[in-house]
């Protein structure tokens, strides 16, 4: 009886603990999330915005820079610098092209919104001939 009754408490103890490790394990990860993700959703569409503003550039001694990954442009966000100073900086190394950072961020929301658009617009083309109304009225008579 004994060695059933410890056989029992170990077959359901051990299963409890290991999914118990899982869950500590997901909870470092979470913690430990990368810049980009600890910005606010507005600073992480201006980081998006210059990140893809960029353009391959060069330093003042002539060599090529390097474009900016989103994680860069968020630790230095998170380090203190402004977003102008950020900017200013890019601008200087011949990163970005634009004459403000609101017109980078403009373009950025522009672009967004007509991807937006275009996926709204396939959507209603792949449902308008399945025969389902789209605006969720049913047909009556019919």
């Amino acid at each position: 009886m004994r060695r059933w009754l410890s056989g029992l408490v170990i077959g359901t103890v051990a299963p409890v603990l290991a999914v118990g490790a899982g869950a500590i394990a997901q909870t470092k990860s979470v913690t430990s999330a990368p810049a980009f993700d600890k910005l606010s959703l507005g600073n992480q569409k201006v980081a998006a915005s210059l990140h893809q503003a960029q353009t391959a550039g060069t330093s003042s001694t002539g060599s090529p820079t390097r474009p900016l990954t989103l994680q860069q442009l968020a630790v230095k966000r998170l380090s203190g610098q402004s977003w102008g100073q950020i900017f200013r900086e890019m601008k200087a190394q011949g990163l970005v092209q634009d004459k403000s950072l609101s017109q980078v961020v403009s373009k950025y929301v522009k672009l967004a919104d007509s991807d937006q658009e275009t996926v709204a617009s396939s959507a209603v083309r792949a449902g308008a001939g399945t025969g389902t109304p789209l605006d969720g009225a049913s047909r009556r008579g019919q």
